[in-house]
Formats: structure tokens, C-alpha cells, sequence
């Protein structure tokens, strides 16, 4: 039988040259192996494969019933007293390491018949990285990072015990099902590794000798020179760069080109290998950092190397935007005051006898009536930006401002009334006449007051008005809104910074307003406080059909007096 000792491939026929990669066949007898039990513990019971050291086996451990894996040096170098020792550094080495991601070592020896060293390990049911690669030709980032990540924190173990592998490539790197993870890598056959000591006379070297396979060689390990555990990093990231694009770095039907070109060539970055296939940026730069020439550019090691994996292919965190609180509102039950129920501010007004005047209610009946109104409307009543009819307590407050204004004509009659008696040497309106109405007003002026700012009625002065002072905070704009002093409240949020729920509340403002100019006969305002509304907002469709039929129209709008007189604060 023939073997490549490059690519493992192997032939019952007679030749000497591979059909592979060209490589010299080697002549490897019969084996005798199959159905030896070795030192009475293993019986050897079929052939998994081969590779350049030597060959893996199927054993039984039959003390325990449990299936092994062994593997045993190639006969043709039993006399290379050289290798054996590498053979069994190889044991001792990989004995040392406990890695859920490194194959387990149980055991070794030397087979008596024929001296042959021998190693026995973990049965992997599973498939080499290559063999997957061969079938899919590569694989997705999705899917790929995870799996380095694993070996890398596998061959960081070994570093850190000492042991660099040397020989990184897609064989070695056996591909499991195992917890819940559908391809967990296991990095296997450390048979070419080497401790590396501090003391140069304790190492075992091979002058002269190239250890690994050149597809995946650094540049120190072409040149034979010291190795250490970055040469396995720059072999790690050819791994790499064959999985994810199909291709590796450096390609050629010489071994001995594919080695001066680890030596000289740049490789081609990630995203210019195949048109059309895409990688995020930053691992393109982490791959081609990783195939640095010079082992003082990679990565200093494996941990370093999975976190910048890891960060290259995760997307950026987005900023989360805490919400604008929800404005809230309540309406409480207002009882009448000492003011309202007091008999003595509240006198009876003068007939049309007094006055020559028909009668009208007097400000208490007004104000008991208003309080009456207040005090049955519930929490859902409660006046919001944008409401579109008046309500009943609304149409109470319309009442009491035409009794205000009804009170002024009667003060300047009665004034001129006095002023005629005065000149004609009569007194018809002394202070009698004059004092009740005073009262009244001021009690007027007192229910107002409750209504706004007990009961969160909206009595609108001039719309425009703005009181001076005002904290300019949303939560005040809120508080206004709330109180019904909606002019306030605009006039702060204006101010403002808004986030788009705070913009959506200045809008319901606007709408409001408009409609109260509206029903006052001031379309000249309400037009311009539709057009502040955004056209997108909640608000938007409504005010822009106010608008319209406003634009279209203005003639057959319902035109109130303005109002013109201020309301008591």
C-alpha cells in the first residue's frame, strides 16, 4: 500500500508520486495491527484513517467495554529514534491538557511486537473540518465564528500549559455534536507539538526539519526558525480564511511556491476573493492581522485573537430612549367656599324699578349654578387639547362673562345715571346702589378663580396673554394644561426641547385654541393656530380640515364678540 505523507492519501497501487499534490509516495506494508489486543488492554478492531506519523485505529478497551480511539507510529519510522521521542513528547504533552474543546488522552505505551509507540484517546464521532468543507464549501460567519472561538480558547489552554500544536489545519479540528451545539470543535492530533522550555538543551529539535503541513505553515515554521505560540494563530487564520471563502491565502501545485509566499505574498482580503460574497469590515481586518508575516504584527494571543472575532462581527447597541412620562390629569370634587355660600356678599340685586333695567339672575344664582354643574362632572369630562364641542360647564362660564359684560353696561348707566341726578340736585343712586354691585363682582372674581384653578375649567383671557414667570419645564406646561391655561402652557412648551409625545400635547394645545377663536369670531387667530400644527402629529388630520373649511369659507363661521375682558388671576 501507498501513502502520502502530506495529504494521507493512500493506494493499493504502484506509484510514487501522488496524484494530489505531487508529493513522494511512501510504501507502508500489510497491517498486522487489526485484531491485536495491545497489552492485553485494547483490541485494535478497524482502521479510521491515517495521517503523516501514523495510524488511528478503532480499539475496545475491554476491561470496561469502552471504545477508544488509538493511535499508533507508522513502521517506517520506528527506527527514527528522533520521531519516537516526538511520539511520545506527544503523549506526555497532550496528557497534560484539560479542555472541553482538546481530545482526551487515556493513555500510551509501546506495543511490544515491533516497538511501536502507541496513544490512546477519546472515540470522536463526528467529522473533520475539512471533510465539511469539501461537501459545503464554506461556511457562514453565523456559523463560523462560534467554532473558532471555541479552538481558540482551546489552543490558548495549550499555550498556557506550555505546548504549542504546530500543525493547525482543518483535519485537525473534528467538528462533534455535543451540548446542544450542533458543530462543537475538538482540536486533535498535538502529534507534532512541542513543549517549549525556557532551557534551549532540553528541547528536542530536528534541524532542518519542516514539522506541519505547508498549506497552513507560518512563515517561521518555512524558514524552520524558533516557533511559538503566535505561529499558531497565523495557522488558525488560514483555517479561517479557507472556511469562510473556500479558498485559502496562498495556492499553488509547488510546495515549495505555497511556502515563499507565506514568506512574500500579501493575501487577498476577504471581501475581494469572490464577487459578491461580503464580510463586515472589521473581521476582513482581524483575518489579515492574524496572517501578519511577522509574528510581532498578529495577535499576541488566543484570547486576544476570539475577542477580536467576537467584536468584528457584532452589530452596534442601539440607543435606548427612555419615553416622555404620560401626562395624567384628575378633576376633584370642588365644594362651594365661604365666599360662594355667604348670604351677606351676596345681595339682592336692584330691580328695573332702581334701575329702570329688566331683571336679570343675580351673580350668586350664576355662581351656585356653575358650582352645582362642577361639581357633577366626572373625571372623563374633564376638558382635553382638542375637545371639539362646548360643554355644559363651558356654556355656564359663556353665561357668566355676558353677565359680566351685561354688569359693565349696567355700572356705566348707573354712573351716568348719578352724574345726571348729581347736576339736577338729585340723589338717585347713592352709595346704596353702588356697594351691592361692587360685592358682586368680587364674589365673581372669586368663583372664577376656584373654577380655573380648583376645578381645571378653561376660561381663556386673552388668548395670546402669557403670565410672566413661568418655570419653563414641560412638567409646569403640563400643570397649566391641567388648569385649563392653555395660552401659558403653549407659550412654555415653545421654548422647549420636545420629545415627539411632548410635540403631539402642543399640537392637541393648538387645536384647542383654534377652535376657541372659532367659536369667539376671531378666525384670523384660529388660522394661525391650526397652521402650527404639525400636519403629521394626531392633531394633524383634524386641524387641517379645520383649516380648509376655515380658508374655504370664513363667512358662514360661527362669529362670536371677542372677548376683551381679562379674567382674574
Amino acid at each position: 500500500m501507498k501513502l502520502c505523507l502530506v495529504c494521507n492519501f493512500q493506494t493499493a497501487e504502484d506509484q510514487d508520486v501522488c496524484p494530489r499534490d505531487g508529493s513522494s509516495m511512501v510504501t507502508v506494508g500489510d497491517d498486522p495491527l487489526l485484531g491485536m489486543v495491545v497489552e492485553g488492554r485494547y483490541k485494535i478492531q478497524s482502521v479510521i484513517g491515517q495521517g503523516s506519523a501514523g495510524t488511528v485505529y478503532k480499539a475496545v478497551q475491554e476491561l470496561i467495554g469502552r471504545e477508544v480511539a488509538i493511535k499508533v507510529l507508522h513502521d517506517y519510522l520506528v527506527s527514527d529514534d528522533e520521531f519516537i521521542k516526538r511520539f511520545r513528547q506527544e503523549a506526555k504533552a497532550s496528557s497534560r491538557l484539560s479542555h472541553p474543546n482538546i481530545i482526551t488522552i487515556y493513555d500510551f505505551g509501546v506495543i511490544p511486537q515491533g516497538n511501536r509507540p502507541y496513544i490512546a484517546m477519546d472515540l470522536l464521532l463526528g467529522t473533520p473540518l475539512s471533510d465539511l468543507l469539501a461537501q459545503e464549501e464554506r461556511l457562514t460567519v453565523d456559523e463560523a465564528i462560534p467554532i473558532f472561538v471555541q479552538v481558540c480558547s482551546a489552543l490558548g489552554e495549550a499555550h498556557r500549559q506550555g505546548v504549542v500544536h504546530r500543525d493547525v489545519k482543518p483535519e485537525n479540528i473534528v467538528l462533534v455534536e455535543r451540548s446542544g451545539q450542533k458543530l462543537f470543535p475538538i482540536v486533535v492530533d498535538f502529534g507534532i507539538a512541542r513543549i517549549v522550555e525556557e532551557s534551549d538543551a532540553a528541547k528536542i529539535t530536528r534541524t532542518g526539519t519542516v514539522c506541519g503541513s505547508p498549506t497552513y505553515m507560518s512563515p517561521e515554521q518555512c524558514t524552520s526558525s524558533k516557533v511559538d505560540n503566535r505561529s499558531d494563530i497565523y495557522s488558525l487564520g488560514v483555517v479561517i480564511y479557507e472556511t469562510l471563502t473556500g479558498d485559502v491565502p496562498f495556492h499553488s501545485e509547488e510546495l515549495v511556491r505555497v511556502m515563499a509566499m507565506h514568506l512574500s505574498d500579501p493575501p487577498t482580503p476577504l471581501n475581494q476573493v469572490r464577487p459578491g460574497l461580503r464580510f463586515p469590515d472589521a473581521l476582513e481586518e482581524v483575518v489579515y492581522r492574524a496572517l501578519a508575516k511577522s509574528p510581532d504584527q498578529r495577535y499576541q494571543t488566543m484570547e486576544e485573537f476570539a475577542e477580536a472575532l467576537e467584536a468584528s462581527v457584532k452589530e452596534p447597541e442601539k440607543p435606548k430612549v427612555k419615553p416622555a412620562p404620560t401626562p395624567q390629569s384628575s378633576v376633584q370634587d370642588i365644594e362651594p367656599g365661604p365666599l360662594a355660600q355667604d348670604e351677606a356678599l351676596h345681595p339682592k340685586r336692584s330691580t328695573s324699578q332702581d334701575t329702570g333695567l329688566p331683571n336679570r339672575p343675580s351673580t350668586r344664582d350664576l355662581a351656585s349654578r356653575a358650582l352645582e354643574e362642577l361639581q357633577h362632572r366626572g373625571p372623563d369630562e374633564n376638558p382635553q387639547p382638542g375637545s371639539s364641542d362646548p360643554s355644559p360647564m363651558e356654556q355656564q362660564i359663556a353665561a357668566m362673562r355676558a353677565q359680566m359684560k351685561s354688569d359693565q353696561y349696567d355700572s356705566q348707566r348707573t354712573t351716568g345715571l348719578q352724574a345726571s341726578s348729581f347736576k339736577k340736585g338729585r340723589s338717585m343712586a347713592g352709595p346704596g346702589k353702588v356697594v351691592p354691585f361692587l360685592v358682586g363682582l368680587a364674589a365673581l372674581g372669586v368663583l372664577a378663580y376656584l373654577l380655573t384653578t380648583l376645578g381645571g375649567v378653561n376660561i381663556p383671557a386673552k388668548i395670546g396673554e402669557t403670565v410672566k414667570g413661568n418655570s419653563k419645564t414641560y412638567d409646569d406646561a403640563d400643570k397649566l394644561i391641567k388648569e385649563g391655561k392653555l395660552a401659558d402652557a403653549v407659550h412654555i412648551l415653545e421654548g422647549l426641547d420636545l420629545t415627539p409625545q411632548q410635540q403631539d400635547t402642543l399640537d392637541k394645545c393648538y387645536l384647542s385654541m383654534a377652535k376657541w377663536y372659532q367659536k369667539s369670531g376671531e378666525l384670523e387667530k384660529a388660522v394661525e393656530n391650526l397652521k402650527n400644527v404639525d400636519p403629521d402629529s394626531p392633531s394633524g388630520k383634524e386641524a387641517k380640515e379645520l383649516l380648509k373649511k376655515l380658508e374655504k369659507d370664513p363667512d358662514k363661521q360661527d362669529k362670536k364678540p371677542p372677548r376683551r375682558r381679562r379674567r382674574s388671576r
